[in-house]
């Protein structure tokens, strides 16, 4: 199966050359102006899209590769990689727009992109909005011809728009009076709000939106018995190994090293609703729970030391072990029931791609 990051870099190459020579072709701006465009956004898109593992836009490939039960042709592989470019596009967007939101530092081992020099936090909500929008100039270059089309565009529109329903459960975990953050109220943080922002905010882009998106290339319509058979199992599927995905992630920001994790974790911080404190405020006592009320949500150094170590005196570490075991068997048992059977392989393979993983 081919999952080569160098064959699919060389698609973003392309698709990055059309998108600039987009710019260049702009009506009424002199070249001057083209030229600094130009020139701001070949240094923005490698900044900001490429990187890490990109496991979901690899993801998109393996999905056509096992639906279509053999190697893929060159013109296969092309669309293949160029919708998995879209939802690595899509990720972009969200990750820089989110990075101001959190007053982050660090993403991927450097500086986030509106930190950088001349870049400007104002430049980069603008360029978050940029970088959404290219998704629909190059599927709409790419595929406007496709049967697919029209269900392409859905499972973006769609994706997008759940993303950001769950980034406001998210971002009003602790709510806001006459525009200044209230008192924090630790009665906000409950699995069940944990569960819908990671449902919404992380499960549909990071996992289903690939799986899906291979299934309407491959030509499986929502509207038909077998398509929606397998876009439901795909969901259930996605939704699991999303809140797996999450909580991983939380007990990595808590605990991780940073030259490890590749940025610095503030969920702390930033007051997030993540799994780690929901745990937490089931299982503190009085004195305990005082140490949140104290120094949750603050940006004292000692202060997020102090939350720490209250999650490694209630063994959160040591719960989440045992959640991610449990959560191993449930996956393998509900993709030992997908048919075809061929089609199990892409979710073994991305239930593979975070199990134990450590950044």
């Amino acid at each position: 199966m081919s999952t080569d990051k160098d064959r699919f870099l060389t698609i973003f190459n392309q698709i990055s050359s059309s998108l600039l020579a987009d710019i260049q072709s702009l009506p009424g701006l002199s070249d001057s102006l083209k030229s600094q465009l130009t020139t701001y956004y070949s240094t923005c898109l490698p900044y900001t899209v490429p990187g890490g593992k990109m496991t979901r836009g690899l993801t998109v490939i393996k999905g056509v590769e096992v639906l279509k039960s053999r190697p893929l042709t060159d013109k296969e592989y092309t669309d293949a990689a160029i919708l998995g470019w879209q939802v690595e596009w899509l990720q972009a967007f969200f990750l820089v727009a989110d990075d101001i939101m959190d007053g982050s530092i660090t993403r991927r081992g450097q500086p986030c992109w509106y930190q950088r020099p001349n870049v400007t936090q104002d430049n980069a909500i603008n360029d978050a909005l940029i970088l959404e929008n290219m998704i629909y100039q190059t599927l709409r270059r790419h595929f406007k011809g496709h049967p697919s089309y029209v269900g392409i565009l859905e499972l973006f529109i769609d994706t997008t728009y759940r993303t950001e329903i769950g980034q406001h459960i998210d971002t009003n975990g602790t709510p806001y009076a006459e525009g200044k953050r209230a008192p924090l109220d630790l009665g906000r943080f409950t699995l069940d709000r944990y569960r819908g922002c990671v449902r919404y905010k992380t499960s549909y882009y990071s996992f289903y939106l690939s799986c899906a998106l291979a299934l309407a290339y491959c030509g499986y319509s929502q509207d038909s018995e077998e398509g929606k058979a397998l876009y439901g199992k795909a969901e259930e599927v996605c939704m699991r190994l999303g809140e797996y995905f999450q909580i991983q992630d939380d007990v990595l920001d808590a605990f991780a090293p940073p030259e490890v994790l590749g940025k610095i974790g503030t969920d702390i911080e930033d007051a997030k609703c993540s799994w780690l404190v929901c745990k937490a405020l089931e299982l503190v006592n009085e004195d305990q729970k005082q140490i949140l009320v104290d120094h949750y949500g603050k940006h004292e150094e000692e202060g997020v030391k102090k939350v720490k170590e209250l999650y490694k005196e209630l063994k959160l570490e040591e719960l989440y072990h045992e959640y991610e075991e449990e959560q191993k068997k449930a996956c393998d048992e509900l993709i030992a029931s997908i048919e075809p059977e061929s089609f199990r392989d892409l979710f073994t393979f991305l239930l593979g791609k975070i199990y134990k993983r450590q950044k």
